[in-house]
Protein backbone atom coordinates (compact mmCIF):
# COMPACT_ATOMS: atom_id res chain seq x y z
CA UNK A 1 0.00 0.00 0.00
CA UNK A 2 1.27 3.46 -0.89
CA UNK A 3 2.69 5.32 2.08
CA UNK A 4 1.50 8.88 2.73
CA UNK A 5 4.10 11.09 4.40
CA UNK A 6 2.72 13.56 6.91
CA UNK A 7 3.91 17.13 6.46
CA UNK A 8 5.02 18.58 9.79
CA UNK A 9 5.53 22.17 10.80
CA UNK A 10 8.81 23.82 9.92
CA UNK A 11 10.55 23.00 13.18
CA UNK A 12 11.34 19.39 14.04
CA UNK A 13 8.46 17.82 15.95
CA UNK A 14 8.45 14.63 18.01
CA UNK A 15 6.29 11.59 17.66
CA UNK A 16 3.29 13.13 19.41
CA UNK A 17 2.30 15.99 17.12
CA UNK A 18 -1.33 17.02 17.42
CA UNK A 19 -3.33 18.06 14.36
CA UNK A 20 -4.09 21.75 14.80
CA UNK A 21 -5.77 22.60 11.51
CA UNK A 22 -9.05 23.61 13.09
CA UNK A 23 -10.03 26.75 14.99
CA UNK A 24 -8.55 27.49 18.38
CA UNK A 25 -10.89 27.21 21.34
CA UNK A 26 -10.45 29.84 24.01
CA UNK A 27 -11.99 27.89 26.86
CA UNK A 28 -9.58 26.78 29.59
CA UNK A 29 -8.76 23.30 30.84
CA UNK A 30 -11.46 21.50 32.80
CA UNK A 31 -11.78 18.41 34.93
CA UNK A 32 -14.64 15.93 34.97
CA UNK A 33 -16.82 18.38 36.86
CA UNK A 34 -16.09 21.27 34.51
CA UNK A 35 -13.84 23.10 36.97
CA UNK A 36 -10.81 25.04 35.76
CA UNK A 37 -7.41 23.38 36.01
CA UNK A 38 -5.70 26.76 36.27
CA UNK A 39 -5.66 26.86 40.05
CA UNK A 40 -8.88 28.63 41.05
CA UNK A 41 -9.82 25.84 43.45
CA UNK A 42 -6.29 24.74 44.18
CA UNK A 43 -5.17 27.33 46.71
CA UNK A 44 -7.73 26.43 49.34
CA UNK A 45 -6.96 22.71 49.19
CA UNK A 46 -3.18 22.65 49.06
CA UNK A 47 -2.22 21.80 45.50
CA UNK A 48 -1.93 25.46 44.60
CA UNK A 49 0.69 25.90 47.33
CA UNK A 50 2.99 23.29 45.76
CA UNK A 51 5.70 24.57 43.45
CA UNK A 52 7.06 22.14 40.85
CA UNK A 53 10.55 22.71 39.51
CA UNK A 54 12.72 20.70 37.13
CA UNK A 55 16.43 20.19 37.68
CA UNK A 56 18.64 19.14 34.80
CA UNK A 57 20.23 15.69 35.20
CA UNK A 58 22.13 15.52 31.93
CA UNK A 59 21.72 16.23 28.22
CA UNK A 60 23.06 15.27 24.80
CA UNK A 61 20.39 12.77 23.75
CA UNK A 62 19.08 12.64 20.19
CA UNK A 63 15.31 13.19 20.11
CA UNK A 64 14.44 11.19 23.26
CA UNK A 65 11.05 9.50 23.27
CA UNK A 66 11.06 7.91 26.73
CA UNK A 67 12.88 7.61 30.03
CA UNK A 68 12.33 4.51 32.13
CA UNK A 69 13.81 2.19 34.76
CA UNK A 70 14.12 -1.57 34.96
CA UNK A 71 12.97 -1.32 38.60
CA UNK A 72 15.60 -3.89 39.48
CA UNK A 73 17.44 -1.96 42.18
CA UNK A 74 20.48 -1.26 39.99
CA UNK A 75 19.66 2.48 39.98
CA UNK A 76 19.95 2.94 36.24
CA UNK A 77 17.84 5.10 33.96
CA UNK A 78 17.29 4.21 30.32
CA UNK A 79 16.75 6.99 27.78
CA UNK A 80 15.20 5.84 24.51
CA UNK A 81 16.08 7.78 21.35
CA UNK A 82 13.83 8.05 18.31
CA UNK A 83 16.60 6.79 16.02
CA UNK A 84 16.70 3.36 17.67
CA UNK A 85 19.26 3.61 20.44
CA UNK A 86 18.91 3.26 24.21
CA UNK A 87 21.42 4.93 26.52
CA UNK A 88 22.04 4.36 30.21
CA UNK A 89 22.27 7.12 32.81
CA UNK A 90 23.82 6.24 36.15
CA UNK A 91 24.78 8.67 38.88
CA UNK A 92 23.73 11.56 36.66
CA UNK A 93 26.12 10.59 33.87
CA UNK A 94 25.44 8.96 30.51
CA UNK A 95 27.44 5.80 29.97
CA UNK A 96 29.41 5.60 26.72
CA UNK A 97 28.22 2.16 25.70
CA UNK A 98 24.70 2.01 24.28
CA UNK A 99 22.39 -0.41 26.04
CA UNK A 100 20.89 -1.47 22.74
CA UNK A 101 20.91 -0.30 19.13
CA UNK A 102 18.18 -1.33 16.70
CA UNK A 103 18.60 1.66 14.40
CA UNK A 104 18.95 -0.64 11.39
CA UNK A 105 15.40 -1.90 11.97
CA UNK A 106 13.68 1.41 12.69
CA UNK A 107 11.87 3.88 10.45
CA UNK A 108 12.17 7.45 11.74
CA UNK A 109 9.78 8.90 9.16
CA UNK A 110 7.20 11.29 10.61
CA UNK A 111 6.16 10.13 14.07
CA UNK A 112 7.90 6.78 13.79
CA UNK A 113 11.07 5.66 15.54
CA UNK A 114 11.89 3.61 18.61
CA UNK A 115 8.93 4.52 20.76
CA UNK A 116 9.17 2.62 24.05
CA UNK A 117 10.93 -0.03 26.13
CA UNK A 118 9.32 -2.09 28.90
CA UNK A 119 11.31 -4.34 31.21
CA UNK A 120 9.86 -7.59 32.50
CA UNK A 121 8.51 -7.45 36.08
CA UNK A 122 10.86 -10.43 36.57
CA UNK A 123 13.83 -8.78 34.87
CA UNK A 124 16.21 -9.76 37.67
CA UNK A 125 15.71 -13.41 36.79
CA UNK A 126 14.40 -13.63 33.21
CA UNK A 127 16.40 -10.68 31.73
CA UNK A 128 13.64 -9.96 29.21
CA UNK A 129 12.51 -6.64 27.77
CA UNK A 130 10.10 -5.55 25.07
CA UNK A 131 10.45 -2.71 22.57
CA UNK A 132 7.99 -0.91 20.28
CA UNK A 133 9.14 0.66 17.02
CA UNK A 134 8.11 1.63 13.51
CA UNK A 135 9.57 -0.95 11.12
CA UNK A 136 11.90 0.40 8.45
CA UNK A 137 10.63 -1.85 5.65
CA UNK A 138 6.99 -0.76 5.74
CA UNK A 139 6.29 1.51 8.74
CA UNK A 140 4.28 -1.10 10.61
CA UNK A 141 4.25 -0.84 14.41
CA UNK A 142 6.20 -3.78 15.83
CA UNK A 143 6.44 -5.03 19.39
CA UNK A 144 9.57 -7.14 19.83
CA UNK A 145 11.17 -9.08 22.65
CA UNK A 146 14.87 -8.95 23.55
CA UNK A 147 16.97 -10.74 26.14
CA UNK A 148 19.86 -9.25 28.11
CA UNK A 149 22.80 -11.53 29.04
CA UNK A 150 22.12 -10.72 32.71
CA UNK A 151 20.18 -8.21 34.78
CA UNK A 152 23.28 -6.06 35.21
CA UNK A 153 24.53 -6.39 31.62
CA UNK A 154 25.73 -3.22 29.91
CA UNK A 155 24.51 -4.21 26.44
CA UNK A 156 21.72 -6.20 24.77
CA UNK A 157 22.50 -7.80 21.42
CA UNK A 158 20.26 -7.02 18.45
CA UNK A 159 20.28 -10.67 17.39
CA UNK A 160 18.09 -11.50 20.41
CA UNK A 161 15.21 -9.46 18.93
CA UNK A 162 12.10 -11.51 18.11
CA UNK A 163 8.86 -10.09 16.76
CA UNK A 164 5.97 -10.59 19.18
CA UNK A 165 3.20 -8.53 17.56
CA UNK A 166 2.89 -6.50 14.35
CA UNK A 167 0.24 -3.83 13.80
CA UNK A 168 -0.31 -2.81 10.16
CA UNK A 169 0.50 0.89 9.81
CA UNK A 170 1.51 1.38 6.18
CA UNK A 171 -0.76 4.22 5.03
CA UNK A 172 0.35 7.20 7.15
CA UNK A 173 3.44 7.92 9.22
CA UNK A 174 1.74 9.53 12.21
CA UNK A 175 -0.34 8.42 15.21
CA UNK A 176 1.69 5.41 16.24
CA UNK A 177 1.12 5.65 19.99
CA UNK A 178 3.68 2.99 20.88
CA UNK A 179 3.70 3.07 24.69
CA UNK A 180 4.53 -0.21 26.44
CA UNK A 181 4.02 -0.90 30.14
CA UNK A 182 3.41 -3.86 32.41
CA UNK A 183 0.35 -3.47 34.58
CA UNK A 184 -0.13 -4.56 38.18
CA UNK A 185 -1.48 -7.84 36.73
CA UNK A 186 1.91 -8.48 35.02
CA UNK A 187 0.28 -8.25 31.58
CA UNK A 188 1.86 -6.15 28.84
CA UNK A 189 -0.23 -3.15 27.77
CA UNK A 190 0.35 -1.53 24.36
CA UNK A 191 -0.98 1.84 23.22
CA UNK A 192 -1.66 2.25 19.50
CA UNK A 193 -2.71 5.36 17.60
CA UNK A 194 -5.50 5.36 15.05
CA UNK A 195 -3.08 4.98 12.14
CA UNK A 196 -2.90 8.63 11.17
CA UNK A 197 -4.64 11.01 8.83
CA UNK A 198 -6.98 13.71 10.11
CA UNK A 199 -10.19 12.49 11.70
CA UNK A 200 -9.31 8.78 11.56
CA UNK A 201 -10.37 8.37 7.90
CA UNK A 202 -10.54 4.57 8.10
CA UNK A 203 -12.40 4.54 11.45
CA UNK A 204 -9.68 2.32 12.89
CA UNK A 205 -10.22 3.46 16.48
CA UNK A 206 -13.86 2.40 16.48
CA UNK A 207 -13.48 -0.95 14.69
CA UNK A 208 -13.13 -4.08 16.83
CA UNK A 209 -11.38 -5.82 13.93
CA UNK A 210 -8.48 -3.33 13.96
CA UNK A 211 -5.63 -3.09 16.48
CA UNK A 212 -5.23 0.65 15.78
CA UNK A 213 -6.61 3.31 18.12
CA UNK A 214 -6.57 0.91 21.06
CA UNK A 215 -5.00 -0.13 24.32
CA UNK A 216 -4.02 -3.78 23.86
CA UNK A 217 -3.38 -6.23 26.69
CA UNK A 218 -1.41 -9.42 26.14
CA UNK A 219 0.22 -12.07 28.32
CA UNK A 220 3.90 -12.45 27.40
CA UNK A 221 5.09 -14.14 30.60
CA UNK A 222 3.10 -17.40 30.36
CA UNK A 223 4.06 -20.34 28.15
CA UNK A 224 1.10 -19.77 25.78
CA UNK A 225 1.60 -23.08 24.01
CA UNK A 226 4.78 -21.96 22.32
CA UNK A 227 3.26 -18.72 20.99
CA UNK A 228 4.81 -15.30 21.66
CA UNK A 229 1.77 -14.22 23.69
CA UNK A 230 -1.71 -15.16 24.88
CA UNK A 231 -4.79 -12.96 25.11
CA UNK A 232 -5.99 -12.87 28.74
CA UNK A 233 -9.56 -14.13 29.23
CA UNK A 234 -10.57 -10.83 30.83
CA UNK A 235 -10.14 -8.97 27.54
CA UNK A 236 -13.62 -7.98 26.27
CA UNK A 237 -13.47 -9.64 22.83
CA UNK A 238 -11.95 -12.98 23.73
CA UNK A 239 -14.32 -15.59 22.23
CA UNK A 240 -16.43 -12.78 20.79
CA UNK A 241 -16.45 -10.79 17.55
CA UNK A 242 -13.35 -8.58 17.65
CA UNK A 243 -9.59 -8.87 18.15
CA UNK A 244 -8.69 -10.80 21.28
CA UNK A 245 -5.84 -8.41 22.13
CA UNK A 246 -8.08 -5.35 22.60
CA UNK A 247 -8.55 -4.01 26.12
CA UNK A 248 -9.80 -0.49 25.31
CA UNK A 249 -10.89 1.13 22.05
CA UNK A 250 -11.72 4.61 20.79
CA UNK A 251 -8.33 6.36 21.18
CA UNK A 252 -6.79 8.82 18.75
CA UNK A 253 -3.11 8.85 19.71
CA UNK A 254 -2.41 7.74 23.29
CA UNK A 255 0.90 9.47 23.88
CA UNK A 256 1.98 7.95 27.15
CA UNK A 257 -0.03 6.07 29.72
CA UNK A 258 0.96 4.86 33.18
CA UNK A 259 -0.40 2.82 36.06
CA UNK A 260 -1.14 4.10 39.52
CA UNK A 261 -0.14 0.92 41.30
CA UNK A 262 -1.95 1.46 44.64
CA UNK A 263 -5.28 1.72 42.79
CA UNK A 264 -4.50 -0.29 39.65
CA UNK A 265 -5.90 2.54 37.52
CA UNK A 266 -4.43 3.45 34.14
CA UNK A 267 -3.98 7.14 33.30
CA UNK A 268 -3.82 8.01 29.59
CA UNK A 269 -2.90 11.19 27.75
CA UNK A 270 -4.74 11.09 24.41
CA UNK A 271 -3.68 13.69 21.82
CA UNK A 272 -6.60 15.67 20.40
CA UNK A 273 -7.61 16.61 16.87
CA UNK A 274 -8.61 20.27 16.52
CA UNK A 275 -9.94 21.42 19.86
CA UNK A 276 -9.27 19.31 22.96
CA UNK A 277 -6.55 17.28 24.66
CA UNK A 278 -7.77 14.73 27.16
CA UNK A 279 -6.71 12.78 30.24
CA UNK A 280 -8.44 9.46 30.85
CA UNK A 281 -8.46 7.47 34.07
CA UNK A 282 -9.40 3.84 33.51
CA UNK A 283 -10.07 1.64 36.56
CA UNK A 284 -8.50 -1.80 36.81
CA UNK A 285 -11.73 -3.53 35.78
CA UNK A 286 -13.58 -0.97 33.67
CA UNK A 287 -17.27 -1.32 32.94
CA UNK A 288 -16.87 0.99 29.93
CA UNK A 289 -14.22 0.16 27.33
CA UNK A 290 -14.76 2.79 24.62
CA UNK A 291 -13.12 6.21 25.03
CA UNK A 292 -15.12 7.70 22.17
CA UNK A 293 -12.82 8.67 19.28
CA UNK A 294 -13.77 9.48 16.57
CA UNK A 295 -17.42 9.83 17.53
CA UNK A 296 -16.21 12.30 20.11
CA UNK A 297 -13.24 14.53 20.80
CA UNK A 298 -13.12 15.05 24.54
CA UNK A 299 -16.76 15.32 25.60
CA UNK A 300 -18.05 16.92 22.39
CA UNK A 301 -19.31 15.15 19.28
CA UNK A 302 -16.64 15.19 16.56
CA UNK A 303 -18.08 12.90 13.88
CA UNK A 304 -21.72 12.05 14.51
CA UNK A 305 -21.70 9.37 11.81
CA UNK A 306 -19.29 7.35 13.95
CA UNK A 307 -21.51 7.44 17.06
CA UNK A 308 -23.49 4.31 17.86
CA UNK A 309 -26.71 4.12 19.84
CA UNK A 310 -26.38 2.28 23.12
CA UNK A 311 -22.61 2.70 23.45
CA UNK A 312 -21.64 4.05 26.88
CA UNK A 313 -18.41 5.98 26.48
CA UNK A 314 -15.85 6.38 29.23
CA UNK A 315 -15.73 10.10 29.98
CA UNK A 316 -12.35 11.89 30.16
CA UNK A 317 -11.14 12.70 33.65
CA UNK A 318 -9.78 16.06 32.49
CA UNK A 319 -9.65 18.03 29.25
CA UNK A 320 -7.43 20.87 28.04
CA UNK A 321 -8.78 23.09 25.29
CA UNK A 322 -6.62 24.52 22.52
CA UNK A 323 -4.63 26.76 22.49
CA UNK A 324 -3.67 26.24 26.17
CA UNK A 325 -2.72 22.71 25.17
CA UNK A 326 -1.93 21.40 21.69
CA UNK A 327 -0.33 17.97 22.15
CA UNK A 328 -0.63 16.21 25.51
CA UNK A 329 2.13 14.18 27.12
CA UNK A 330 0.63 11.78 29.64
CA UNK A 331 2.42 11.53 32.97
CA UNK A 332 2.33 9.77 36.33
CA UNK A 333 0.49 9.82 39.62
CA UNK A 334 3.11 10.77 42.17
CA UNK A 335 3.78 7.89 44.61
CA UNK A 336 7.34 8.61 45.73
CA UNK A 337 8.32 9.21 49.33
CA UNK A 338 10.27 12.46 48.97
CA UNK A 339 7.23 14.69 48.34
CA UNK A 340 4.48 12.37 49.52
CA UNK A 341 3.03 14.77 52.09
CA UNK A 342 2.57 17.63 49.65
CA UNK A 343 2.12 15.83 46.34
CA UNK A 344 1.04 12.25 47.05
CA UNK A 345 -1.72 11.06 44.71
CA UNK A 346 -1.45 14.04 42.34
CA UNK A 347 -1.22 13.36 38.60
CA UNK A 348 1.55 15.22 36.77
CA UNK A 349 1.14 15.73 33.02
CA UNK A 350 2.16 18.28 30.41
CA UNK A 351 1.77 19.59 26.88
CA UNK A 352 4.55 19.17 24.36
CA UNK A 353 3.81 22.26 22.26
CA UNK A 354 2.99 24.80 24.97
CA UNK A 355 5.40 23.17 27.50
CA UNK A 356 2.87 23.71 30.29
CA UNK A 357 2.90 21.30 33.24
CA UNK A 358 -0.26 20.50 35.20
CA UNK A 359 -0.64 19.13 38.72
CA UNK A 360 -4.05 17.52 39.03
CA UNK A 361 -5.80 15.91 41.97
CA UNK A 362 -9.52 15.38 41.74
CA UNK A 363 -11.35 16.78 44.71
CA UNK A 364 -8.18 18.47 45.98
CA UNK A 365 -7.80 21.28 43.50
CA UNK A 366 -6.12 21.65 40.15
CA UNK A 367 -3.09 23.72 39.40
CA UNK A 368 -1.17 24.89 36.37
CA UNK A 369 2.52 25.37 37.06
CA UNK A 370 3.88 28.77 36.11
CA UNK A 371 7.29 27.34 35.21
CA UNK A 372 7.16 25.41 31.94
CA UNK A 373 9.22 22.34 31.14
CA UNK A 374 11.39 22.90 28.08
CA UNK A 375 13.76 25.60 26.90
CA UNK A 376 11.52 26.88 24.11
CA UNK A 377 8.38 26.27 22.09
CA UNK A 378 8.52 22.99 20.13
CA UNK A 379 11.00 21.50 22.55
CA UNK A 380 8.71 20.45 25.34
CA UNK A 381 8.40 17.21 27.34
CA UNK A 382 8.20 14.18 25.04
CA UNK A 383 7.83 11.73 27.93
CA UNK A 384 7.72 11.30 31.67
CA UNK A 385 9.12 8.37 33.64
CA UNK A 386 9.85 7.20 37.17
CA UNK A 387 12.99 5.80 38.75
CA UNK A 388 13.29 2.83 41.11
CA UNK A 389 12.02 5.06 43.95
CA UNK A 390 8.97 6.30 42.02
CA UNK A 391 10.39 9.80 41.69
CA UNK A 392 9.29 11.52 38.47
CA UNK A 393 11.61 12.36 35.59
CA UNK A 394 11.06 13.82 32.14
CA UNK A 395 12.84 14.07 28.82
CA UNK A 396 12.47 17.02 26.47
CA UNK A 397 12.88 16.66 22.74
CA UNK A 398 15.94 18.91 22.67
CA UNK A 399 17.82 16.05 24.36
CA UNK A 400 17.65 16.87 28.09
CA UNK A 401 16.81 14.63 31.04
CA UNK A 402 15.11 16.37 33.98
CA UNK A 403 14.23 15.40 37.55
CA UNK A 404 11.10 16.78 39.24
CA UNK A 405 11.48 18.76 42.46
CA UNK A 406 8.63 19.99 44.63
CA UNK A 407 8.30 22.39 47.54
CA UNK A 408 5.70 24.46 49.30
CA UNK A 409 5.33 28.01 48.09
Amino acid sequence: MRRVVTTLVAVTMPVLLACTSGPDVAAGPTDGDGASLDGATAAATGIGRVQIRWSKVTSGFAAPTQVTSARDGVKRLFVIEKGGRVKVVRGGKTLKRKYLNVSGRVSTSGEGGLLAVAFSPRFKTDHLLWIAYARKSDGDLVVGRMRAPSAKAAHVRTRTLKTVLRVEHSTYDNHYGGQLAFGPDNKLYIGTGDGGGGGDPLNNAGRKSSLLGKILRIDVLSSCGGKQYCSPPGNPYVDRAGRNEIWLLGLRNPWRFSFDRPTGAMWIGDVGQDAVEEVNRVPANPARRNLGWSCREGRAVYNASRCRAGVQYLEPRATVAHPQGESITGGYVYRGDRYRRILGGAYIFADYVTTRVWVYKQGKGKHLQAARLGPSTYSGPSSFGVDDDDEILAVTYDGTLWRMRASRR
